[in-house]
């Protein structure tokens, strides 16, 4: 055996000192079962995510105010806000560390853990206090009347308040995937989500607090999660820090974290605004076909977190073998991933080609909504085998601090096919150029992101130490060939 890869599968000893499980997985774990155990956890939190989503607006309706509904669907970008300051750190920061742990230089893993934790809490700081300062024009521009107003204005504030607190977490939770701690950021995520759903029928309906109860349901979870992620990083269990000492920002790691982290923040904010003029198209059509858009991108959401997921697990794997300079590890990662998640993909169109009426169903009871989302969802089922090699690649790029080929696949879904093929589409053959708008800018995306992923080729290449691995004798089956490709 080559001896670089007789080194690498040897556990370091500060490994074998501190016992941390996440990177001894991804240093020397089997790979198929490394990627499935890092991505498990991720499914939970996301999918739980999914619920925490949808339970404020629950409980607000069970008080049967249509205006204090409208308040949370008016208070929703404040949630992608925060989300977009803690996509910057938990993504950009994420994919720098976990290549610097796959270096070994533990010390700048440190530095850039405790200077994306302060940043995140600094920059949330002046957003509450921009968002203080000029509140009540906030709140007209978002679309408050003067019915929904005060219950708008309840929901909000609480929130703003808290804003550092949700994106210093959502900061902590990436930089736990980035050591391999799955397990432990999807607890930071659940137990926020679980506290709230537990809240909110208590503090709406049982002390009739309205949205305000719901904000303070929200930033309950928020607190909760904030303290498990700094008992995790003051502990023994990881490799990083949040200590003040180790506030040591770099022009090296400000400028990769931010290339990196900066299109994945501006990504949740794009998503927003593609959701709002998508729905006042759909609304042409007739309030049936806004809520069939409305259940279809539901059901839609959950096939792409269940691959989200799965390459997020990918994500610090590839990102630590990389660094670690493990390329046959990167690479085998890198395909199985990229099976894995074309895989899933293909099921689910197959899934809800068969049974996408009862999926529908399950959200509404009245047959012209079914019928107006299953006529958004046909189309879309044809682009959802291409969505699991775009998702692979970004992420790829991601982890291996790509800037310029991740933000482009990023941010040019959105906005360099989805918006122009939106308008131009529907301009040019009506409703079925609306329906087909989404599948044909996921096409073209796929695409884009396959040409520019061939140069992930030159970046999964090593020194030649692997081919020693490699037997040149030709397959004589299809599991043999199978092998001999995961190994290439």
């Amino acid at each position: 055996m080559p001896p670089a890869i007789r080194e690498a599968r040897q556990p370091t000893k500060e490994l074998m000192e501190t016992k941390h499980t996440g990177i001894e997985l991804m240093e020397t774990g089997r790979v198929s079962t490394a990627i499935i155990k890092l991505a498990l956890p991720m499914l939970a939190a996301l999918l739980a995510q999914a619920l925490y989503n949808m339970t404020d607006m629950f409980f607000i309706g069970k008080t049967g105010d249509t205006n204090m509904v409208a308040a949370v669907s008016l208070a929703f970008p404040l949630f992608m806000l925060a989300q977009a300051i803690g996509n910057i750190f938990a993504v950009g920061a994420s994919s720098y560390i976990s290549r610097k742990l796959g270096e070994k230089d533990h010390d700048e893993a440190k530095r850039t853990s405790a200077v994306s934790f302060y940043a995140a809490i600094g920059i949330g700081l002046l957003m509450t206090a921009a968002i203080f300062a000029f509140k009540e024009p906030i709140l007209w521009m978002v679309g408050a009347s003067k019915d929904t107003f005060s219950h708008t204005d309840n929901y909000f504030s609480v929130l703003a308040a808290f804003m550092p607190l949700a994106a210093a977490s959502a900061s902590m939770s990436g930089q736990m995937r980035s050591e391999g701690a799955t397990q432990k950021a999807m607890t930071l995520q659940l137990i926020g989500i679980v506290l709230n759903i537990i809240l909110d029928p208590i503090l709406i309906l049982g002390c009739n607090m309205g949205t305000a109860g719901a904000g303070w349901a929200t930033v309950a979870g928020w607190v909760v999660s904030f303290a498990y992620g700094i008992r995790y990083f003051l502990s023994k269990e990881t490799a990083l820090s949040i200590a003040p000492k180790d506030f040591l920002p770099n022009k090296k790691m400000v400028a990769d974290v931010l290339s990196i982290g900066v299109p994945a923040g501006i990504n949740a904010m794009v998503m927003s605004i593609s959701n709002i003029l998508s729905n006042r198209i759909s609304a042409s059509y007739g309030d049936h076909v806004v809520a069939g858009f409305g259940i279809q991108m539901r059901v839609v959401s959950v096939v792409f977190m269940m691959v989200f997921a799965l390459v997020l697990g990918y994500q610090p794997f590839a990102g630590y073998n990389y660094g670690a300079k493990q390329f046959v590890r990167l690479r085998k990662g890198f395909k199985l991933t990229l099976l894995y998640a074309t895989g899933l993909c293909l099921s689910w169109s197959v899934i809800l080609g068969i049974f996408g009426d009862s999926f529908l169903g399950f959200f509404v009871n009245d047959a012209k909504t079914v019928e107006a989302g299953k006529a958004i969802l046909d189309p879309f089922l044809w682009a959802l085998p291409f969505i699991g090699p775009q998702i692979t690649l970004m992420v790829s790029f991601q982890a291996l601090g790509k800037p310029l080929q991740a933000m482009v696949i990023t941010l040019g879904r959105q906005l360099l096919f989805f918006l122009p093929l939106l308008y131009l589409l529907n301009y040019l053959f009506g409703f079925r150029g609306f329906v087909w708008a989404q599948p044909a800018a996921e096409m073209l995306n796929t695409g884009t992101a396959i040409l520019m992923g061939l140069s992930l080729i030159k970046l999964m290449r090593d020194d030649g130490n692997h081919t020693a691995l490699i037997r040149h004798r030709p397959p004589t089956s299809f599991a043999a060939w199978f092998r001999r490709w995961l190994s290439k």
